[in-house]
């Protein structure tokens, strides 16, 4: 068989999602369940390239039996990325039964596949794999919109659950730059992006008839999953060294609850800390440390810090590094570089600092320098 530029590509993304799986599925990897999931998503993932190979190639005329079950294994992919999400963010994330529901996509378009097609004698398989204008999608348009419906909802509540976490980790830690999962975010939105204009397609096609040849779908299809692929390849293998997710008591400090009247004192107690002791020059302090040094519950201090001060722990952290370094920076005695000052402020990383300061005084930190020896300004 002549393979075409579009199926190398394909096949390629479809050899490195399952060696990744495989890669996984080692016993000195397999222990996390965040990468039991991923393992369920590359195979998923893979599933539905390879129905896009064999529409692309004109293997699924040869055998129809085999149409439309990467399609049907790749819509639970869906479930498994918000889980995979889930994972990542908490510690002590379980598979349960509920979980199940899912899956609830698969079993209910593998009824209408099973009716319309897989129970239909031969010749009407190859005919209705003639009449389709799509990869894995039958001729009904109805049909195409819901999946593609169904699958854009699973991306944008994976996405929002990331942003909420994202303003959440903000309540406990002061470093969070590899904290956000912003990578996932991003890799999500890119395949919600996919995912729309493939949606657009299915309509316009059956509203105008007329569409893109088979080469042009299965070469969309091809370019969308090798960059999928890939990017989930360099940054998934990253997270685990770079966070745990939250662990269960940390967790539990994100979770809404009436909110009584702070503690005056305690926070009277939080400014004479942080200006005696000054914990903020630690790079990775956290909330549970703070109210450690505090002898008081780590829900009362972030209540405090929430309302006395009217920000995150990250905001009120991030006040006190910033009044550091102004200070540093504004002493002509100070011989440290920008870079040095920014570390020995607590920050560390460059961007953060860099954003966190122009945002408080208006200057970077080096224009601020000049400014302040010159007299211009003071700290």
């Amino acid at each position: 068989m002549y393979l075409t530029l579009t199926d190398i590509v394909l096949l390629t993304s479809i050899i490195q999602s399952l060696a990744l799986a495989v890669f996984l599925l080692l016993p000195s990897n397999s222990g996390l369940i965040s990468n039991r999931l991923l393992v369920a998503t590359l195979v998923f993932f893979a599933a539905g390239l390879g129905e896009i190979f064999l529409y692309g190639s004109g293997l699924a005329l040869q055998y129809p039996n085999f149409a439309y079950l990467g399609t049907l294994i790749g819509l639970l992919q869906a479930g498994t990325l918000y889980l995979y999400a889930q994972s990542l963010m908490y510690q002590n994330f379980q598979l349960r039964g509920k979980h199940l529901v899912h899956t609830l996509l698969f079993w209910v378009v593998g009824a209408i596949f099973l009716i319309e097609y897989y129970l239909q004698p031969s010749e009407t398989k190859v005919q209705i794999l003639l009449e389709r204008d799509h990869p894995g999608v039958l001729t009904s348009p109805l049909l195409a919109v819901a999946i593609h419906a169904v699958f854009l909802g699973y991306l944008y509540a994976t996405i929002r659950a990331i942003n909420r976490f994202g303003l959440g980790i903000r309540q406990i830690f002061s470093s969070i730059e590899n904290k956000q999962l912003a990578w996932l975010r991003t890799l999500l939105i890119g395949y919600a992006v996919a995912w729309t204009v493939s949606m657009m397609y299915c309509l316009t096609a059956h509203v105008f008839r007329s569409v893109p040849g088979t080469e042009w779908v299965a070469g969309a299809g091809a370019v969308t999953g090798f960059i999928f692929i890939n990017f989930l390849m360099i940054n998934s293998l990253r997270q685990p060294v770079v966070f745990y997710g939250l662990a269960a008591d940390q967790a539990a400090l994100l979770e809404e609850e009436p909110t009584p009247q702070f503690d005056q004192t305690l926070k009277v107690r939080l400014q004479q800390l942080m200006h005696q002791e000054k914990p903020h020059l630690h790079p990775n302090l956290t909330l549970e440390q703070l109210s450690r040094k505090l002898g008081a519950p780590s829900r009362e201090v972030s209540r405090a810090i929430n309302q006395g001060f009217g920000c995150n722990f990250f905001e009120f952290v991030s006040r006190y590094r910033i009044d550091e370094a102004k200070s540093r920076l504004a002493d002509a005695a100070n011989q440290a570089n920008i870079l040095q000052t920014m570390y020995d402020s607590g920050f560390n990383s460059k961007s953060v600092f860099n954003t966190a300061f122009k945002k408080e005084t208006g200057f970077t930190p080096s224009e601020y320098r000049r400014r302040a020896l010159q007299g211009d300004i003071r700290p």
